[in-house]
């Protein structure tokens, strides 16, 4: 956007997802037509359940995200890098799915490998 677009008020228009609206039966509906896919917060690898409580509903593309960073965190605990782990959402008003995801491991509380996604 240029700053005169700024100055004189015009917006840019959103070019990604829009899921402000999307409660928890219509993620699990997108999760169905395959718009959305679980992920798990702790990833049932690192003994995470496969349940509701640790499950979020986003794009596929940031399944495979986390995926890969879920990866990289097992080869650092695999080493003796990290002993703590994270996944933290963060939603944009009272949408079920999240605007941003990030996967953090820790050694002895303090960060070692930090990683984010925007979702929307």
């Amino acid at each position: 956007m240029a700053l005169r677009d700024i100055f004189q008020g015009k917006r840019q228009e959103q070019s990604g997802p829009d899921f402000s609206d999307v409660d928890q039966q219509a993620a699990a509906e997108l999760g169905r037509q395959g718009v959305l896919a679980p992920l798990y917060m702790m990833p049932p690898r690192f003994g995470g359940e496969e349940s509701e409580r640790n499950r979020l509903w986003v794009p596929p593309a940031a399944v495979e995200l986390k995926d890969r960073w879920d990866g990289m965190v097992e080869q650092l605990l695999r080493q003796g890098k990290v002993n703590g782990y994270a996944c933290t959402p963060e939603y944009k008003g009272d949408s079920f799915v999240p605007s941003r995801i990030t996967v953090e491991a820790k050694m002895d509380g303090r960060p070692v490998f930090t990683e984010s996604v925007s979702i929307w």
